[in-house]
């Protein structure tokens, strides 16, 4: 028979182990949300911002969007509301911008350019679902899972009038000036056409699918593609 110090020495390196055991799947755990990098492109009232978020917390990740913004502001060491002026009315910087972001000059553009790269890089190290802002050409195939979500103009300004209390047609006239700023934003900065589903993986239309559906379908396109899926995310896909 063992006596009691035996006992309490298997005891403890029983709860040492267990510690250990414990420990290295929260470190492998971490290591996997970190390669969940998801980006989503959306059109105005196709239920993109919210099939993001659904998707982040599913994984387990941050959702991305304004607080992109927030954190470009806080690195540039600027205000705000200045950030999101230039994020708004960005002017192209040459056909080719990434030329143009090393070459020492100081134009407001380029800056604005350059921490939003940063930022994005510096997110995708963690893992998340960054929304917009061009971050599927900034990361391109091999950092991250590349989506649209579009929507037919009525469907689409159906959800708008809506939220927002407007008319069907002050929704799509709503839908029309948006979407034209995002295709400008894009084309400006990075000189690519929004219509070309190229630089996606994955583009869904949201007229036939619910919010929930829309989640599945990318957690399966992401199985597919070969991310490691845990059971808990999987669930409910």
């Amino acid at each position: 028979m063992k006596c009691s110090v035996e006992r309490l020495i298997e005891a403890l390196i029983g709860v040492e182990l267990a510690k250990e055991r414990k420990a290295a799947q929260e470190k492998a755990e971490i290591t996997r949300r970190a390669s969940y990098v998801v980006t989503v492109s959306r059109g105005y009232g196709s239920l993109g911002k919210q099939v993001a978020q659904a998707l982040a917390d599913r994984l387990g990740v941050r959702c991305c969007d304004r607080s992109i913004l927030e954190e470009v502001a806080r690195r540039a060491d600027v205000d705000l509301e200045l950030v999101k002026k230039l994020d708004e009315n960005v002017r192209k910087s040459g056909a080719e911008p990434w030329k143009a972001l090393f070459s020492g000059k100081s134009f407001r553009e380029e800056r604005y350019l350059q921490y939003l790269v940063k930022v994005i890089m510096n997110i995708s190290k963690k893992g998340g679902v960054i929304v917009g802002r061009g971050a599927h050409l900034i990361l391109g195939p091999d950092r991250a899972f590349r989506i649209r979500i579009i929507g037919s103009l009525d469907k689409c300004a159906a959800r708008i009038a809506e939220r927002e209390q407007l008319d069907l047609e002050a929704a799509r006239h709503r839908i029309r000036t948006v979407d034209r700023r995002r295709e400008e934003y894009l084309h400006k900065l990075y000189g690519v056409d929004l219509a070309d589903c190229s630089v996606f993986d994955l583009v869904i239309n949201s007229d036939r699918f619910g919010l929930e559906q829309m989640v599945g379908l990318i957690l399966a396109a992401m199985q597919h593609a070969g991310y490691e899926l845990t059971p808990d995310i999987l669930q409910h896909a």
